[in-house]
Order: structure tokens, then C-alpha cells, then sequence
């Protein structure tokens, strides 16, 4: 197979040359008529966006609600004082056109039970880049529902990787969520805000976790702070889109759901978790 037997453009077949050798020509064909759903472009989703986008993946459905203020300049890839104030899909977008002249993408500025199919229409992979829990359980429950496997990852405080499939437990249930079986309509925001809190004070059974945040630091994640750090972030970040490359491609031994890949950078290891990250009240950090 010869790259003009793949029909690619010119520079598509230059943007992608090096990866060649790595991936074959078949593999990088699977990449260019693939489509990732990314939600969320801001932190981690804005450097999954780029490493896919760079890899050669050339179709896309992004999504997010916010605009770049200055407090996203510490890690999110596409803030700086240029784009302070835009939308950040309507960046990302730009980006990627820049940086690909053929990609394919449509733009959302929010995850609902009323747009989720037009988000996911035609994907093969989903990557969870949102901070907020609501958004996650839609479209986890319709990944589950359309058989899209689903990447997600945590920014802090080691580098995390999990997939969903259709063989794995849900991500309601890998987190003994209290949100099973219920209508998302039924669930108040503020019972989703309190999950949240939970959910991210229970990173605590993670090895060292604890020993990274002073208590003022644990008192502001539980009024809804959270602390975030660029080399965190970005390692994350690669871990996760490297996951969805391997989706997409069938590719080696996937991070399969309800485990978690962790890796301490800090202290070169593999963190032990003092058993599953599940919801618990009061419990954690």
C-alpha cells in the first residue's frame, strides 16, 4: 500500500510522514477515517485534542462550554493572552484546521441528554475531559448504549488511565455511584456537586496522595477548588489519547475499567490503591 493508493492530500501524506515506521500505512489509513469525541478542550482534553490531532486521527466531535480566562494560562494548551476570552472550541477548531487542512470536526458548546447523539454520531472512541459529573454520566451511559468505548482520566495527582467497553463495569458502577438506575432529570445538581466532591477527596486511597496537599489545599477541594498543576495535566493527557490511538487501532492491551493505570513521576512507581476508587460520604483525602 503506497500513499497515493490511500487517496491521502499532500499535505495530510507530509503532516503524517514520520509516523510512519511506527504505524504502517494501514494503521495510519484507520487513523485518518476515525472519529474521537472529545469532551472537553480545556486542560486535559486540549492536549489529547493536539496528540490526535497530530497523530493523524481526522475526524472529530469536540465540546465545551467555556471560554479561556487567565487562570487556564498555568496548563491548558491553547490559553494565552491571544486567546483569553474566545470559546475554546471555537480555538481548538481553528487550531486544528491550521495544523490539518482536511480534518472533519463539529463543534458543541455543551454534553446533554438532548444533544449527546448528534456528539457521538459515527465515533469509535470518546475520551471524558469534563469537570463536571453530570456531563459524564450522559455520555458514559450512551457510549455503554452505542458500544464506544470510553476513555477517562483524572488531572491529579499522578498520571491515570481507564477505558469502558461493553465487557468492563460501567462508570456509574466502577464508582458505586449513587446515580444507577435513576433519570438524569431526576438527580439535582447540587446532589451532583456533593458526588463530585466525594469522588475527588477519594483519590486519598491512592498511595501518597495526602502527602501532596496541605489541609487549607483538602479544605478548598471541598468547597469545590481544585488545585491543578501542567506536568500532571499533560502527562495524563498523553496517557489518555495514547489509549484512544490504541482503540482506534486495535492496538496492544487496553487499560480496561474498573482499574485504574496509575504512575507516581514523584517517586518512579506504581502507586497501590487501598481498594477501588468508589463513592463513600466522608471518606477520602
Amino acid at each position: 500500500m503506497a500513499d497515493a493508493e490511500c487517496g491521502w492530500s499532500d499535505q495530510y501524506s507530509e503532516m503524517i510522514s514520520r509516523n510512519i515506521g511506527l504505524l504502517t500505512l494501514e494503521q495510519q489509513e484507520r487513523l485518518r477515517s476515525s472519529k474521537a469525541a472529545v469532551l472537553g478542550v480545556g486542560g486535559l482534553g486540549g492536549t489529547i485534542f493536539e496528540v490526535l490531532v497530530r497523530s493523524g486521527v481526522g475526524r472529530f466531535a469536540i465540546v465545551d462550554r467555556d471560554a479561556f480566562d487567565p487562570t487556564n494560562m498555568n496548563r491548558q494548551i491553547f490559553a494565552n493572552r491571544q486567546t483569553l476570552g474566545k470559546r475554546k472550541i471555537d480555538v481548538a477548531a481553528e487550531w486544528a484546521r491550521a495544523v490539518n487542512t482536511d480534518v472533519e470536526l463539529g463543534a458543541f458548546d455543551r454534553v446533554g441528554e438532548d444533544n449527546i447523539d448528534d456528539i457521538l454520531q459515527g465515533a469509535d472512541v470518546a475520551i471524558l475531559a469534563i469537570d463536571s459529573l453530570a456531563p459524564c454520566v450522559i455520555a458514559s451511559r450512551k457510549c455503554r448504549q452505542l458500544g464506544i468505548p470510553l476513555v477517562e482520566g483524572w488531572a491529579l495527582p499522578y498520571e491515570n488511565v481507564r477505558v469502558y467497553t461493553r465487557d468492563t463495569p460501567t462508570l456509574e458502577e466502577s464508582y458505586g455511584l449513587p446515580t444507577q438506575g435513576r433519570q438524569i432529570a431526576d438527580i439535582p445538581d447540587e446532589e451532583f456537586r456533593t458526588i463530585q466532591t466525594a469522588l475527588l477527596l477519594g483519590l486519598g486511597k491512592i498511595e501518597g496522595v495526602r502527602d501532596f496537599y496541605p489541609d487549607a489545599a483538602i479544605q478548598k477541594i471541598r468547597q469545590g477548588h481544585i488545585t491543578s498543576f501542567a506536568p500532571m495535566v499533560w502527562l495524563t493527557a498523553v496517557l489518555m489519547a495514547t489509549e484512544a490511538i490504541k482503540v482506534l487501532l486495535n492496538w496492544g492491551r487496553l487499560a480496561l475499567a474498573p482499574d485504574f493505570a496509575l504512575y507516581d513521576p514523584f517517586q518512579h512507581r506504581i502507586p497501590r490503591v487501598s481498594g477501588l476508587l468508589r463513592f463513600t460520604h466522608g471518606a477520602g483525602i
